[in-house]
């Protein structure tokens, strides 16, 4: 064991430095969440994967969000529903090659795919090395 000193000068120095790491762990953190936005989410035709925003609000506080307007249906998932047309009489598709019309389809809903929940717990595992590289970074360690 041995015995160390500081003083309040010391601490006074020592402050901005935390607080730059801390901003820098959070940056990090933010940065972690858009990415894994970005790519665990459903990537059928990549709009919404492409779409989400990362805003810095402040030093320590970040939005990610998305203007893709069925983003929460794909998280969260829906119950079953029916498919009308919207500027026409019927609607037209193909079932094993062959043209199908119909007033209405009913869609078997949507199974949640939770990838925003899973894009929070992947970066939540990581904070110890964003900690750790804001540190080095400020030189605390």
């Amino acid at each position: 064991m041995f015995d160390a000193e500081i003083s309040m000068e010391d601490l006074r120095r020592l402050i901005p430095r935390m607080r730059a790491a801390l901003n820098r762990a959070t940056e990090l953190t933010a940065l972690e969440v858009w990415g894994n936005l970005m790519e665990f989410s459903p990537q059928d035709h990549g709009r919404l994967a492409g779409s989400w925003k990362l805003q810095k609000r402040n030093a320590r506080f970040y939005t990610v969000g998305t203007n893709v307007e069925y983003a929460l249906v794909q998280n969260y998932g829906s119950e079953p529903y029916e498919i009308y047309p919207r500027r026409a009489k019927a609607l037209r598709f193909e079932v094993n090659g062959e043209v199908v019309f119909a007033k209405k389809v009913k869609h078997p809903g949507i199974k949640p795919k939770r990838f925003i929940e899973r894009s929070i717990a992947a970066a939540e595992r990581r904070i110890d090395d964003f900690v750790e590289q804001a540190l080095r970074e400020v030189k605390l360690i």
